[in-house]
């Protein structure tokens, strides 16, 4: 059952598919913050702090283990919590964004993260450097953006969009248990 988000607005980037950016992740109340973490094909997120376990035993009880394909709307978090024509990005999505975008490291209300401005029509999204959920911790918060697209790579491993001061890299994998947060499109 989604349960919307307030205030969530559609950047459209001019970008070749028509595809349309949310302005923030899911779970945010603004554009730089983090919102929730989700392992991979899983629709419950986590908010940063709280005691949840990001490994392998954990996401073997849970649906998103179950996948051997890419995510469909049944485990997409972004469908499942704010209701279609929402969805998790998949891959060929990130690489549209970053082939057709500039990008800066910046901070946006005393967050840091990098701003992708279009090379076609000058609109911008932020994306928040969230870190990620691994075990019990929380790593990397205020230095690394990881956010999971709907592409898997492996039985063990999905495709997200990884990013630091020093590059953006749009088609990066990883284990699938980890905690990212979610950027739904339209």
């Amino acid at each position: 059952m989604a349960t919307g988000q307030l205030n969530i607005k559609v950047v459209d980037l001019g970008l070749p598919s028509g595809r349309l950016w949310a302005d923030r992740n899911i779970g945010a109340k603004s554009p730089e913050d983090f919102g929730l973490y989700f392992s991979w094909g899983n629709t419950d997120g986590h908010a940063l702090g709280t005691d949840y376990e990001f490994n392998s035993e954990a996401y073997k009880k849970t649906p998103g283990a179950k996948l051997d394909g890419n995510i469909d709307a049944e485990h997409d978090a972004a469908t499942v919590n704010l209701g279609a024509p929402w969805r998790m990005p998949t891959r060929e999505d990130f690489v549209e964004l970053v082939d057709n975008c500039t990008f800066e490291c910046c901070s946006l209300n005393g967050y840091k993260g990098m701003k992708l401005t279009s090379k076609i029509n000058g609109n911008s999204i932020f994306f928040a450097c969230s870190g990620y959920g691994s075990g019990a911790g929380w790593l990397n918060v205020g230095s690394l953006g990881l956010y999971w697209s709907a592409s898997i790579h492996s039985a063990a491993g999905a495709r997200y969009l990884f990013f630091y001061n020093g590059g953006v890299y749009p088609q990066d994998n990883d284990d699938r248990f980890g905690g990212f947060a979610v950027r739904p499109v339209q």
